[in-house]
């Protein structure tokens, strides 16, 4: 990672491996994809939030990490883990975007003192 890159967050997806160990979604049709907000520690690792946490014990794992460059953060960036099916590429690529700005929209009502609920 170059030192102008930060680490957003991740999304998540109810995943499970074939045999062949391709990564597939394990709902037909409709990926169930989540982001969750992270960072990363000292040594380069992802942190394991209770989120997260919480979504791997349902099935989810994570399968793309989001990141801006502090450089330009107008723009994010995607980077999704090898062996990934397509219709999970497919999915990660329609919903990726439209994932983190929801979260980031939530965020920013939040921080305007708007009511939020589930």
């Amino acid at each position: 990672m170059t030192e102008s890159m930060i680490t957003l967050g991740c999304i998540m997806a109810d995943v499970s491996e074939n045999e062949s160990g391709e990564i597939i979604s394990t709902t037909e049709g409709d990926v169930k994809l989540t982001f969750c907000f992270t960072s990363e520690s000292v040594d380069n690792m992802i942190i394991v939030t209770p989120q997260m946490r919480q979504l791997g014990d349902a099935g989810y794992l994570p399968i793309a990490i989001a990141r801006i460059d502090s450089n330009d953060p107008t723009q994010f960036f995607l980077r999704a883990v090898r062996g990934l099916s397509e219709g999970l590429r497919v999915a990660l690529e329609h919903q990726g975007c439209n994932l983190i700005r929801g979260a980031f929209a939530r965020l920013t009502d939040r921080q305007d003192g708007a009511a939020v609920s589930n």
